[in-house]
């Protein structure tokens, strides 16, 4: 997408319904152009007051580490916005003022709805507390049954003033007849035709180096198990947790950080993470997902 469509389209939201406050959700398909259009909207907005972001896009992230939804605060009151979508090195800090992550465990949303769903509240929650403009960036699950029951569940709990969807012809057109309840504005935006589409090979590829940034300086962990509570997508034998996505949650219910399972031997838990407190880890989450990652030092 140029940037010169995504400077027309963010001109005419702002221009139409200036955002003082509120909460904006941006839909649609997988390289729509979301993020972009986001980036825009962020440096506009973003020069006269605090804006939070939330990336809920747990395979492609650009706030956090892909299978966690991730938010922070942007504010340019002191120069003009420039937001880098590379991933940020968010501070291993529960219930930090500025911004945060809430685990989902897997890449994808499909199987994991209640998971995204949890996350995106929380950080929706977290934000709004920072920032009296929260933007929503989202994954490209549009179609079909799940993913309008998702999005319908979405506008219900959150009640975002506005909603941007961004489609190719009319993919959206079931989602959206399902969203016209009075709850939200709809702004409908047709993309690009030359919109290029990522390949799937391009996907792994800048998840890969995702993981690879946020577990650069990771160090490994041995936790006792027997003091702390541990969750399970499904039953599993603890050789099958080996090199699985963990997250770290801490006594208040804010997730620290992720890690990956090296190994556990009876009541000790081994696991890579990036350096933390360990005694705030209360609670640890096995993801579904699993990764390779260098084995970096050991701690």
């Amino acid at each position: 997408m140029s940037e010169s469509w995504a400077d027309v389209v963010a001109d005419r939201i702002v221009g139409t319904s200036p955002l003082g406050t509120g909460k904006l959700l941006l839909l649609g398909a997988a390289d729509t152009g979301k993020t972009t259009l986001l980036d825009v909207l962020v440096s506009r907005l973003a020069r006269r007051q605090r804006v939070a972001v939330v990336d809920a896009d747990v395979g492609q992230s650009h706030i956090g580490p892909p299978t966690t939804v991730g938010w922070m605060v942007f504010d340019g009151k002191d120069g003009p916005a420039a937001p880098s979508w590379e991933i940020r090195g968010i501070p291993p800090e529960g219930g930090s003022a500025t911004g945060g992550i809430a685990f989902v465990g897997d890449v994808t949303p499909v199987g994991h709805l209640l998971q995204l769903l949890a996350a995106l509240a929380l950080c929706v929650e977290q934000a709004a507390q920072a920032a009296r403009v929260v933007l929503i960036d989202t994954p490209g699950l549009v179609a079909g049954g799940a993913a309008c029951s998702l999005w319908w569940t979405v506008q219900r709990l959150l009640r975002p003033e506005r909603i941007v969807a961004l489609q190719r012809e009319h993919e959206l057109a079931e989602l959206l007849v399902g969203l016209q309840a009075g709850l939200s504005a709809i702004e409908r935006i047709e993309v690009p035709a030359q919109l290029q589409r990522k390949s799937p090979e391009a996907r792994q590829v800048h998840r890969s180096r995702l993981f690879e940034e946020y577990f650069r300086n990771a160090t490994a962990h041995t936790l006792d198990v027997r003091d702390r509570a541990v969750r399970f997508p499904q039953r599993m034998r603890p050789e099958d947790v080996v090199g699985r996505v963990v997250g770290l949650t801490d006594a208040a219910g804010w997730d620290l950080a992720i890690g990956v399972v090296e190994r556990w031997r009876s009541t000790k838990i081994t696991i890579r993470a990036p350096q933390l407190d360990v005694q705030r880890v209360r609670c640890l989450t096995i993801g579904a997902a699993r990764i390779d990652i260098p084995l970096g030092r050991s701690g």
